[in-house]
């Protein structure tokens, strides 16, 4: 069966979906964490502070969570994962040049640890702002927290547009506790790996 990773901006309702998708047909879901499983240092570290450290830390975790659900899928059943080899490298580009070849190096780590299917959300402007306001994170509580995920939606879908594995969805009119809408796009990503 299929590895499909759910990436996208903060704020867009990646965990969400993932969950949601999930828990529609019991299938397994890795999921990069909240307050609580992500060290506050690393939350402190996206808008100050060395982001080689932080890049580690995640990359560390996409490797496990990737890893497992290959695991699954070559069992037979699908896993959903939030996050892909594709995320590191989007959010890169919003880095410092200082820290590029630095953090290209960390990433190397995540070759052959691939997605079946990559699904990448994206939003509005308002819909983002909102998912950030949601999550309550006071980090992400400022105008350049926003500017930021803009920016880094953008690198998303230019990456996303060189891969042959990847689809976009965009979630400004979905809700992501209609069922409907969940097995539409669950149907979608089925459609995609079929091809």
């Amino acid at each position: 069966m299929a590895v499909i990773s759910i990436v996208g901006t903060s704020g867009v309702g990646k965990s969400f979906l993932v969950t949601q998708l999930a828990s529609l047909d019991c299938m397994p879901a890795f999921l990069e964490g909240e307050e609580g499983v992500i060290p506050q240092e690393v939350f402190t570290n996206i808008f100050a502070g060395d982001p080689v450290g932080r890049y580690a830390y995640f990359i560390e975790r996409y490797n496990h969570n990737l890893s497992r659900a290959r695991r699954i899928s070559d069992l037979g059943l699908d896993a959903y994962v939030d996050g892909a080899t594709l995320s590191p490298h989007a959010i890169l580009l919003y880095e410092e040049p200082q820290y590029h070849e630095p953090i290209r190096d960390i990433t190397k780590s995540m070759a052959g640890n691939e997605s079946d299917v990559i699904v990448l959300l994206t939003a509005s402007e308002e819909k983002i702002a909102q998912g950030l306001e949601v999550r309550g994170r006071s980090s992400e509580a400022t105008a350049e927290a926003l500017r930021r995920a803009i920016a880094i939606q953008g690198y998303f879908e230019a990456e996303a547009a060189k891969l042959d594995n990847a689809i976009t969805v965009d979630r400004t009119g979905l809700d992501f506790k209609d069922e409907k809408q969940l097995r539409d796009i669950a149907a979608g990503i089925k459609d995609f790996l079929k091809r």
